[in-house]
C-alpha cells in the first residue's frame, strides 16, 4: 500500500508537470535560455543564510522540548532533511528522517517525543510567520491600491478567526495545554519572549524564500512588479507544503498559473519562473547528500 502511495505522487507530479509544459510550456525554453547565472550564485548565497536561521530555529526550540543538539548538529541534519524532501514524495519524509536521527529512543517514534515536538513546533513556527507575513502584504496591497471592499472582507474574517481561536482554546483545549507535556511545551514554545525570538528566526528564513522566488525571476529577465511577487508568491510557498507530490512539483506550478495574473506575469513565465526555483531549491539542498555520508553527531 506505502509503495502504491509513492508512486500514485511520483506520477502525480509528473503528470501535472507534463501537463502545464505542454498547454502553458511555449515560451519555456526560449526563457531558460536568457537566465542570468550571476542572480544564481545570489541564490545559493541567501540560501546558506537560510539554512543557518533554520537551523538555528530547530535547535532554540528543540531546548524546550528537553531536546539538546549542537548547531552544527542541526545545520547538517537540516539540509539532509531537505534534500530527502525534494527528491521523495509528500514533502515530509525527510522531517521523519530528522525526527528518527534526533531521537533518544527511536522504539517511541509514534509517540510525541522531543524529537517530534521539536520538528513539528520547528515547522509549525514557519507556516505560522508564512501566514502572517501573507496577510500583512495582502492588507497593505488592498490598502495601497484602494481595494477597500477587499480589505474589510479580510478583516471581517481575520476578527472572525481571533474569536473562534480563543473561543476554542479556553473551551476544548485548556485541559490539553495544561496536564499534557506537548500542550505545556506548545504553550511555552508559542507564547511570550520564546515565542517572538523564533519568529524572529522564522520571519527571515520566509524572507529569504520570497526573496529567492524574486531573484528567480530577475535572473529570466522578466519584469516584475515586486510587492505582488511579495504579495503572493506566500500562496506558492503553502502550496509546496502540501503532501501530494515530490518536493513540491506540479503543485508549485499550478499554483503558479492560477496566480500568474495576479504576479503580472504570462502563464509561461509565472511557470517557468516556478520550475527554475524548484530547480534551485534542489541544488541548494545538494549539500545534504554529502552530509549524508558524514553522519554528525548531536
Amino acid at each position: 500500500m506505502k509503495k502504491f502511495l509513492i508512486l500514485i505522487k511520483y506520477i502525480t507530479s509528473l503528470g501535472l508537470l507534463y501537463l502545464i509544459l505542454n498547454d502553458y510550456g511555449s515560451d519555456f525554453l526560449k526563457l531558460i535560455k536568457v537566465i542570468e547565472f550571476k542572480y544564481i550564485a545570489l541564490v545559493v548565497v541567501i540560501s546558506v543564510l537560510q539554512y543557518i536561521f533554520s537551523a538555528y530555529r530547530w535547535m532554540y526550540i528543540s531546548q524546550y522540548t528537553n531536546l539538546e543538539i549542537s548547531f552544527s548538529y542541526s545545520l547538517k541534519f537540516y539540509y539532509i532533511s531537505n534534500f530527502l524532501n525534494n527528491i521523495l514524495p509528500g514533502g515530509i519524509l525527510g522531517d521523519l528522517y530528522r525526527i528518527y536521527h534526533s531521537s533518544e529512543d527511536k522504539r517511541k517514534l509514534v509517540e510525541l517525543g522531543k524529537s517530534f515536538q521539536s520538528v513539528l513546533f520547528e515547522r509549525l513556527s514557519g507556516q505560522i510567520v508564512l501566514f502572517v507575513v501573507f496577510i500583512t502584504s495582502l492588507t497593505l496591497y488592498f490598502l495601497f491600491y484602494k481595494k477597500y471592499v477587499a480589505f474589510l472582507y479580510l478583516f471581517t474574517f481575520m476578527v472572525f478567526l481571533i474569536i473562534l481561536s480563543r473561543l476554542l482554546l479556553k473551551k476544548k483545549l485548556n485541559n490539553f495545554f495544561k496536564k499534557n507535556i506537548f500542550g505545556k511545551n506548545f504553550s511555552s514554545i508559542f507564547s511570550g519572549s520564546i515565542f517572538w525570538q523564533h519568529f524572529f528566526y522564522s520571519f527571515f528564513v520566509i524572507l529569504s524564500y520570497i526573496t529567492i522566488y524574486i531573484i528567480t525571476a530577475l535572473s529570466l529577465k522578466l519584469e516584475i512588479d515586486y510587492f505582488s511577487f511579495f504579495v503572493f508568491t506566500p500562496l506558492i510557498l503553502f502550496s509546496m507544503s502540501i503532501p501530494i507530490s515530490v518536493g513540491g512539483w506540479g503543485v508549485r506550478e499550478i499554483t503558479a498559473l492560477l496566480i500568474s495574473f495576479l504576479l503580472g506575469l504570462t502563464a509561461s513565465a509565472s511557470i517557468t519562473v516556478s520550475i527554475v526555483y524548484g530547480l534551485l531549491n534542489f541544488i541548494c539542498s545538494l549539500p545534504g547528500l554529502i552530509f549524508m555520508f558524514y553522519m554528525p553527531t548531536k
